[in-house]
């Protein structure tokens, strides 16, 4: 063979081979830094879609010269992570609550005071006056509030004003009428609180969920509405799947039809309350598992939160001796659940502030686990653990499950509850990754702001949004860049028994991705602060504004 003919048989044989653009794709992205976060975090310049999925990811021109599509996204120089997930949050509740008074933010009580009669007025066909967001240790003074103003306001019309986190409200007396509820009653795992023997209308706890029904009134237009509001703000903000903590069997459905109608088109795994009417729905049902919406995981409440001094402690607050919080169920409730998840294929995920709740639940988690597994059963929040405690993570595969933002948010207030010993192995975010070598990251939303950039600032540099405190806040527990960023993604994808399909962009994945401006990696608290998310894919598919 001459050497014409070897030369015109080798471009013959590697034309066959790899034939320019012979490929057709729905979507090919190029131009930029796509931050794989695969096992090898592999950076590749250019990815080709077609139906939802990654067909190949590589060098631009690897995939420019490969395939065609009629759709193409010119990153120009941009940056792709893998689509953001909240690892615990409050979907359903944060889009309700655009629907009430809005107190984030009060600095006093007589500005919640002031905005809920405002609302009131504005509302005059409501019948009940909802809000939340109110928290006294942001009060210059941060006393207890009470319900006098309240009274005098709305003799007749019930109001119910929610703290930041949930564990605690102020009702008025016509609310506490409307109830049914008997300041003498004694309630389980909660609290009336009283002053000079007179309830203040004040309650902690499960005295909050006496509550429950007006919560659950909600009818499905307000609920779709809630739904498709929380969704906007969250792709908005780079958010491709959420963890919602704890959801009745009607909302569960509701969302599952949603979905397969194309409206609600974030991904979402939804922990079932703990209720016997939804254990009953779904010893029947067994867990849901399609592309969009998992069912498998049964949210458990073991005590309540620092904030309202609800987190159930192993010694007496500092700050308030005669106190150590509340535990919300009976010890036998928490083996049961455990028993119904072990028989029905479930996940369990218990709530747990204070290190007497968290040695309870991981003791309990332990004895029912028995040793190594792959349950994956979870600890939400694992905020305050006792030293001793810290090993069960590893020792019997328990997901920590934290929030970095209540770190950032509790800095100015928390040693003050727990005193400098406890502080120690509070918000312990480097101790808990080493245990399992993964964490579970999320805001609590609306407890804090949806926002992920928020959740990596709190997590890597230790600060709030206003930068404090100076130099960060403990910084032993800081995570590093890049664990920020698997917090955030693919270990919430392993939290989440989705990692095959989620969490990392490689060929076969949904094509779930989030664009910025900036890259995360490496950058410095300036930066960050100047980082935004310019674009949002869920299977292919463009869903921000």
């Amino acid at each position: 063979m001459t050497h014409r003919h070897l030369s015109y048989f080798l471009a013959c044989l590697s034309l066959s081979h790899c034939a320019y653009k012979d490929q057709r794709v729905d979507l090919i992205v190029h131009n930029g830094t796509i931050h794989t976060l695969d096992g090898s975090n592999d950076r590749v310049e250019a990815m080709a879609i077609r139906d939802g999925r990654i067909i190949e990811l590589g060098a631009e021109r690897q995939i420019m010269n490969r395939y065609r599509a009629d759709r193409t996204v010119d990153l120009a120089g941009r940056i792709v992570f893998p689509g953001f997930i909240d690892g615990h949050c409050h979907f359903l509740g944060y889009g309700l609550n655009k629907q009430k008074v809005d107190l984030t933010g009060t600095r006093t009580w007589d500005e919640v005071v002031q905005r809920t009669r405002a609302f009131a007025d504005a509302h005059p066909e409501k019948e009940w006056i909802m809000g939340r967001g109110w928290d006294q240790n942001d009060w210059p003074m941060p006393t207890e509030p009470d319900n006098d103003r309240l009274n005098a306001l709305f003799p007749d019309r019930p109001v119910l004003l929610q703290r930041v986190d949930g564990h605690a409200a102020v009702v008025n007396q016509a609310a506490m009428d409307r109830a049914g509820l008997d300041p003498d009653r004694s309630i389980e795992g909660g609290m009336l609180v009283e002053r000079d023997g007179r309830p203040t209308g004040l309650l902690i706890d499960n005295a909050v969920s006496v509550f429950q029904q007006v919560f659950d009134q909600a009818d499905e237009a307000t609920k779709r509405r809630a739904l498709l509001d929380a969704q906007q703000d969250c792709v908005d903000l780079g958010l491709t799947m959420v963890v919602d903590a704890g959801l009745d069997t009607g909302t569960i459905a509701l969302m599952e039809r949603m979905q397969q109608s194309g409206e609600l088109k974030i991904r979402i795994y939804a922990m079932v309350r703990d209720d016997r009417a939804s254990l009953a729905h779904f010893e029947r049902t067994g867990p849901i598992i399609t592309d969009r919406l998992v069912v498998r995981a049964i949210k458990v409440y073991a005590d309540g939160a620092l904030g309202s001094r609800g987190a159930l402690l192993k010694q007496p607050y500092t700050d308030r001796p005669d106190l150590i919080g509340l535990q919300l169920a009976p010890t036998d409730h928490f083996a049961d659940i455990a028993d119904w998840c072990m028989a029905n294929g479930f996940q369990m995920a218990t709530h747990c502030i204070g290190d007497s709740a968290n040695s309870l639940v991981l003791r309990t988690y332990a004895e029912k686990l028995g040793g190594t597994n792959d349950r994956r059963w979870r600890i939400e929040h694992a905020q305050v653990i006792d030293p001793e405690d810290i090993d069960l993570f590893g020792k019997y595969g328990i997901i920590p499950s934290v929030q970095p933002t209540h770190a950032t948010s509790d800095a100015p207030w928390a040693e003050a509850r727990l005193g400098p010993d406890r502080i120690r192995t509070a918000y312990a975010y480097a101790g808990l990754s080493g245990q399992l070598g993964l964490l579970a990251l999320g805001t609590d939303f609306p407890v804090e702001a949806i926002d992920p950039l928020g959740t990596f600032r709190s997590a890597v540099f230790r600060v709030d949004a206003e930068g404090r405190p100076h130099g960060g806040y403990r910084m032993e527990e800081a995570l590093s860049d890049m664990q920020a960023l698997r917090g955030m993604t693919i270990w919430n994808a392993i939290a989440t028994f989705t990692e095959n399909d989620l969490g990392s962009l490689e060929a076969g994945k949904w094509a779930d991705f989030v664009v910025l401006d900036q890259d995360l990696i490496g950058t410095t608290l300036e930066r960050l602060s100047r980082t935004h998310v310019t674009a949002t894919f869920i299977a292919g598919e463009q869903v921000d504004r």
